[in-house]
């Protein structure tokens, strides 16, 4: 019994030193810059098909249709050539927030349909959205731990706009419409930033990190490179 206990120790020794030569050999590699954006384009376009399909059962008030069908009315006058610039600008600015606070329940709905996309499919989808698993290229921790929910929410927060649609909604909610305008210009445009200064890193710097990669400690990989990670935890 004691020599049929130590040869096992020396086989399982021997089949540990396998396997991690076995992963020496098959070092990540890097998702490429093209990859990563034609990714980032079917995601989006995936999920706007989705969005609309679900948001269209929910009904709207009264107020909110006549917003819409205003609405058309000043675009198809300026396409007319009836209503100038300036004014076709400002109604539609106007018109566009009393249409925002007439649809917040909408809006809710879209952001839990881009929390369950964005966070909760790819956590139990090793790492990959519908849009990186077509282009064979997942999300994975830099130091090999398990990917968690709590990365993939704070990654979507900065990368998918989704802190920007929910801030919005809480801005729509409490402030008034001058105030809100001002601050949803700004936001949009502090988010337009991050995702610019994220393309560059990703495309520029040795270890191909956006801003939101750096900030949880990810990188986005070729799948055929990497071991098939368990499902996520709910723990980082």
């Amino acid at each position: 019994m004691k020599k049929k206990n130590v040869y096992d120790k020396i086989k399982d020794e021997e089949e540990k030193i396998k396997e991690e030569n076995k992963i020496k050999k098959s070092p990540d590699i890097k998702a490429m810059f093209s990859q990563r954006v034609l990714a980032f384009l079917i995601d989006l376009f995936i999920l706007s098909i989705i969005t609309s399909l679900i948001t269209m059962f929910i009904p709207i008030n009264d107020t909110a249709t006549k917003l819409y069908e205003e609405q058309n009315r000043v675009l198809e006058g300026y396409v007319e050539g009836t209503v100038p610039m300036e004014e076709y600008v400002n109604q539609m600015i106007d018109l566009g927030y009393d249409i925002s606070k007439q649809t917040v329940i909408i809006s809710i709905v879209s952001i839990v349909i881009s929390l369950l996309y964005y966070v909760v499919y790819p956590c139990y989808n090793n790492g990959q959205t519908f849009g990186k698993k077509l282009m064979k290229i997942k999300i994975k921790k830099t130091n090999d731990k398990e990917l968690s929910m709590n990365d993939l929410l704070i990654r979507s927060m900065i990368n998918n706009s989704v802190l920007v649609s929910i801030i919005n909604v809480i801005l729509v909610l409490f402030l008034s419409k001058d105030l809100y305008l001002s601050t949803s210009s700004l936001v949009g445009v502090i988010q337009y930033i991050v995702l610019i200064i994220s393309l560059i890193m990703i495309a520029f710097t040795k270890n191909a990190q956006g801003l939101h990669d750096k900030v949880v400690h990810t990188e986005v990989v070729m799948v055929n490179t990497v071991k098939e990670d368990v499902l996520c935890t709910s723990e980082n």
